[in-house]
């Protein structure tokens, strides 16, 4: 992952003109993903070559639920292709193909519960954590499929 300091180093102001609260990197790439409000949409950024150190703009990814939603969670992987898993809510969990901005998995649920955190466990498997305490598990070889609560031992 990126290290504040080795990898960039913000001497004055910022490179987003809205506020940041997540900042993923893409693994095996130059491409950073950030969210935070306004809205639930993500920037796509880029770091520059070694001898700048210009972090730009390269796109946005908006979201189904974009408006009224509260910032969208994020973690990436790159697997098969550079992925961000992103949402705020059970029923707004997708991941999109950063470079395409193609949807590639929608989880279905109908439960609006707020997302605290989401990981991906493998190229596969999701697991995603409620604000209220449930975890949820979700396979993306399966399509549209609902999504499982996961026991956790006591």
């Amino acid at each position: 992952g990126l290290c504040p300091e080795r990898d960039f180093k913000v001497e004055c102001g910022g490179f987003s003109n809205r506020p940041v609260y997540s900042l993923k990197h893409v693994p095996d790439t130059s491409l950073l993903v950030t969210s935070g409000p306004p809205d639930s949409s993500l920037q796509v950024w880029q770091v520059s070559a070694e001898d700048s150190d210009v972090i730009k703009s390269v796109s946005a990814i908006p979201t189904e639920n974009g408006t009224g939603q509260p910032w969208a969670k994020i973690a990436t992987i790159s697997a098969r292709a550079p992925w961000v898993l992103h949402g705020s809510s059970l029923n707004s969990i997708q991941i999109t193909e950063v470079e395409s901005r193609k949807n590639v998995y929608t989880a279905a649920s109908r439960n609006s519960e707020e997302i605290s955190g989401l990981a991906f466990l493998d190229c596969n498997t999701l697991l995603l954590c409620c604000a209220k305490g449930p975890l949820c598990l979700a396979d993306v070889r399966q399509p549209q499929s609902p999504l499982e609560a996961a026991s956790v031992p006591s």
